[in-house]
């Protein structure tokens, strides 16, 4: 009997420390009733993730973020999916911040200003990708510190403002319903690399809209409505191999310099309206040893490309060029340029 009743004591002990383990293993997240419908999970590093993908409403996300929360500091916020949250309004996300902002697939139309206002200095890395959002505070940029990516990918937003950021590395806007930008639009992105405004109504670039910009490496206008490109619409500065989409848009004419400190890097021109390679603008672009592509454009391969024909070196950069009739660039006897040019 002594021995039967040791062996239920440790039964009972090894149960209670069993619920003390799995009392443990919840931390730091909050009690689940409490947070329901929302799921917090925990990872590497403590890394506190709160799933509201199932919020019924507006009302019900700030019941949870309102609820008891032993720790504030979240790691990220995943909203996937949700056909009933509209409005993100200021207050509901309650004391707590987020490195990571993850809303997708959503029906989120508006972020009012102050709604993110607790992650202003955590928040690294925003992202909205297929909301019908056409409001968001662009305003409140500067008083994201740490902010290094803010994507607003395949919404309704109409114009941007000029914008302000000491953080800001990559802005993605792509597949919005943006007709026009600022001249000074990204002026007061000091530390972007990355502008990409793809799929968009553009059909205009402005002189120095992609200018003045240290660091800025990589720009993408590809899928918009541009017609030219006007001198010095987009002047790269930095030191890296830089990269300028604009292919499938209906390019007929860039003007001299409208496009310049590539380096090394690759200008994208396929699925455009060029008829002619004008030598002015091209030979810069290739001697400075980017790649231009060209494919899918009416080119009409008379003596406005021979400067280019009887240099192989340069042909050699142009990767896919045909001319109207589909005969490569490449295949062109260059005698023939020779003799008649």
């Amino acid at each position: 009997m002594p021995g039967l009743a040791l062996l239920f004591a440790l039964v009972v002990l090894r149960s209670c420390e069993g619920a003390a383990n799995n009392a443990l293993r919840a931390l730091p997240c909050p009690d689940p009733e409490d947070i329901y419908p929302c799921v917090c999970t925990v990872g590497t590093e403590n890394h506190m993730t709160m799933d509201c993908s199932h919020v019924a409403s507006e009302d019900e996300l700030a019941r949870v973020f309102s609820s008891n929360l032993p720790f504030t500091k979240f790691h990220r916020l995943m909203i996937e999916g949700n056909q009933k949250l509209r409005i993100l309004r200021e207050g509901d996300l309650g004391p707590v911040s987020f490195a990571i902002i993850r809303i997708m697939f959503s029906v989120l139309e508006e972020v009012q200003g102050g709604a993110l206002a607790g992650s202003h200095t955590t928040a690294d890395a925003i992202v909205l990708i297929d909301n019908p959002l056409s409001v968001w505070p662009f305003h409140e940029l500067p008083l994201f510190t740490s902010l290094s990516l803010l994507e607003l990918y395949g919404g309704a937003l109409i114009a941007i403002p000029a914008l302000r950021s000491g953080s800001l590395q990559k802005i993605l806007l792509g597949y919005n319903q943006i007709d026009g930008i600022a001249a000074d639009c990204f002026h007061g992105l000091e530390n972007i690399l990355h502008i990409d405004v793809h799929g968009n109504n553009i059909e205009t670039i402005l002189p120095e809209t992609f200018a003045t910009l240290p660091l800025l490496s990589y720009v993408s206008l590809l899928g918009n409505s541009l017609g030219s490109i006007h001198r010095g619409a987009i002047a790269l500065s930095s030191t890296r191999d830089g990269i300028v989409d604009l292919h499938l848009n209906a390019i007929s004419s860039i003007e001299i310099d409208a496009i310049t400190g590539l380096n090394a890097g690759e200008l994208l021109l396929t699925g455009n309206s060029l008829s002619v390679l004008e030598e002015e603008v091209f030979r810069p672009i290739l001697e400075g040893g980017a790649v231009v592509y060209l494919g899918d454009n009416p080119l009409r391969c008379g003596c406005d490309v021979a400067w280019l024909v009887t240099d192989p070196v340069l042909l050699g950069l142009t990767w896919e060029a045909t001319c109207s009739d589909g005969e490569a660039l490449e295949n062109l006897d260059p005698s023939i340029f020779e003799d008649l040019c």
